[in-house]
């Protein structure tokens, strides 16, 4: 059985993720360690983007512990939505070619403008295609509720 506290953990850390970057705070364009080239906000920003299928996956009872085959395949889509959202970082970091994720003009792939579409595309999907199948699996479990009744 998952502590309570363990469930509303990852909801916990999205919100606060959420807030320092929408208030736009000024630790977000500080180093991690002095010299280091990780900033605070992009850091945040992978929190927050774990956190998003991780807190759906955590938090909800049907998801994290399936009762049937459609709820399996929530669990694992969400499970798979939350290693894709881990690797988000690596990711960026492979094609900006720096942890601030700047993309200019450039000859190679890495770091040119191309990569910040493929960057942008990533990101873009990752967090929509979390919202989308929240959004089925919500509509999904209303149906058969009212479908109960």
């Amino acid at each position: 059985m998952l502590r309570p506290w363990l469930k509303v953990l990852p909801l916990l850390l999205l919100i606060g993720s959420s807030i320092l970057l929408l208030e736009g705070s000024p630790i977000l364009t500080q180093s991690v360690r002095e010299g280091g080239g990780l900033p605070f906000g992009t850091l945040v920003a992978w929190v927050g983007i774990i956190m998003v299928p991780c807190s759906i996956l955590v938090g909800i009872r049907l998801i994290r512990k399936p009762i049937s085959p459609v709820y399996r395949f929530y669990n694992r889509a969400f499970l798979g939505l939350t290693i894709f959202s881990s690797l988000w970082g690596g990711v960026s970091y492979l094609l900006a070619g720096n942890w601030a994720f700047i993309f200019s003009e450039s000859e190679k792939f890495r770091g040119s403008e191309q990569a910040g579409s493929v960057f942008m595309y990533y990101t873009g999907i990752l967090i929509s295609l979390t919202l989308l199948l929240f959004l089925a699996f919500g509509i999904h479990h209303l149906y058969i509720q009212i479908k109960k009744k």
